[in-house]
Order: C-alpha cells, then sequence, then structure tokens
C-alpha cells in the first residue's frame, strides 16, 4: 500500500508535530507554504496554531486574513488549535469578544475546527485525517443517497446551497432577496460580495464555479497522481 504522505510548512519543524507525523508512518515533506501548516491533499489543509498563537491572531486580525485566503485555496479548511483551553482566560481580556470572533470567522470561512492537547495529539489528528480522506466516502457507499427535496421551495435551496461556501442560511438568504435560484446565479461578484456573510473572498469562488467551462476530470487518476 502506498503510504499516506503530507506537506507540512517548513516552519512547523521545531513544532515537534513532523517527528509525531513520522512516528505514526506518515511521511513528511517540507515546502514553503504560502497557505496553511500541513497540506494533506489537494481538497485538505490544516492552518495549526497554539492557544496563545490563536488569541494573537484575533487581535491583530491575522486570522481573519488567514482563513480567508485557507478558504479560498481548499474546498476542506481545518483550523486546529493546540494546547490547553484554560489558558485563554489568562490571555484575553473579554473572552465573549474573543469567542465571538472564532465564531465569527469560522462561520464566514466553513472552517472545520479540531482541539488538540499537544504535538502527538496533533500529530495523531493529522494522520486521522489523512486516513479517512484515502478512505471510501460515506455518501459514495451503496445504498447511501442524499434526501431527495420534496418541494420546489426545498429545491431550490438545495440547488442554491450546492454552489462554494453557501450553506441553507446563505441561500435563503440569497433566495428571500432576489427570488429565484436563476437570478442568484446571473448575479455579478459585487452582488454576491454585498450580500451578508459572503464576502470577497466567496464571491470569487462562487463566480469561478459558475463561469469555469467544464472539464473532464479522471478522479482515479487524479488520486493516483497524488500519491506518487
Amino acid at each position: 500500500m502506498i503510504p499516506t504522505r503530507v506537506v507540512a510548512d517548513v516552519r512547523e519543524k521545531p513544532s515537534g508535530v513532523p517527528d509525531e507525523l513520522s512516528s505514526l508512518g506518515v511521511r513528511v515533506y517540507f515546502s514553503q507554504l504560502p497557505v496553511a501548516d500541513y497540506v494533506l491533499n489537494p481538497e485538505i489543509a490544516v492552518e495549526r496554531k497554539s492557544v496563545r498563537d490563536l488569541v494573537s491572531s484575533v487581535y491583530d486580525s491575522r486570522i481573519f486574513y488567514q482563513a480567508a485566503r485557507l478558504a479560498a485555496s481548499y474546498a476542506k479548511p481545518y483550523l486546529l488549535i493546540e494546547g490547553n483551553s484554560l489558558e485563554v482566560e489568562g490571555l484575553v481580556k473579554n473572552m465573549r469578544s474573543f469567542y465571538g470572533a472564532i465564531a465569527n470567522v469560522t462561520l464566514a470561512y466553513a472552517l472545520r475546527v479540531v482541539y488538540t492537547a499537544n504535538p502527538k495529539e496533533t500529530a495523531m489528528a493529522i494522520a486521522e485525517l489523512l486516513s479517512q480522506a484515502r478512505a471510501k466516502p460515506l455518501s459514495a457507499i451503496a445504498g447511501a443517497q442524499p434526501p431527495k427535496a420534496k418541494t420546489v421551495p426545498q429545491q431550490q435551496l438545495m440547488l442554491v446551497s450546492s454552489m462554494p461556501g453557501v450553506g441553507r442560511k446563505l441561500a435563503e438568504r440569497l433566495l428571500m432577496k432576489y427570488g429565484t435560484p436563476r437570478r442568484v446565479m446571473s448575479l455579478t461578484a459585487g452582488e454576491f460580495a454585498m450580500t451578508k456573510g459572503i464576502g470577497w473572498s466567496r464571491a470569487s469562488r462562487i463566480k469561478e464555479a459558475l463561469d469555469a467551462h467544464y472539464t473532464r476530470t479522471d478522479e482515479k487518476r487524479d488520486q493516483t497522481r497524488l500519491e506518487q
């Protein structure tokens, strides 16, 4: 079996996580990554932050910039928070404001959040993400069919919410404002960006998905290329 592999940012070397990954049988390759700390495949990337760095990034607004780039570059972005959460109370002045910022950035950019206590747990979490990413998706298992929308409004919500970074609430907001899925999908990037909760980064991803010419992909060939 081809061994699992991950690309780590060179600045992660001192963290101890790459060494722990190696001990788990994961091959680690280093690179100067422009986005994220660990890239698992073309869809999945992980931004690792210690509790102290997370607090610092909230106060200097760095977390919002990093989250925007992460979400724009990868379909399944992860924010991994490493350390003792009890430290937060001694580092922030307003707990509610801090967690409000975290909630805002994770919801705005659809970040998946993982908590770990130390580098060893971080490596285990990344190794399991790698393992599950290589496994057969649950949606592809025989008999596992997505729920079918029974009414026209449900079908419209499913249609609009299938766009990149658009969940049910955003889809409903767009439909309430513009009326029909056809009108929503004909919006300019600027009109998308003006909708509360979307912003320029997500608007660009939506327009790219709607306007790019379709190219047939060979999933098996792409996976083989990734693993080589």
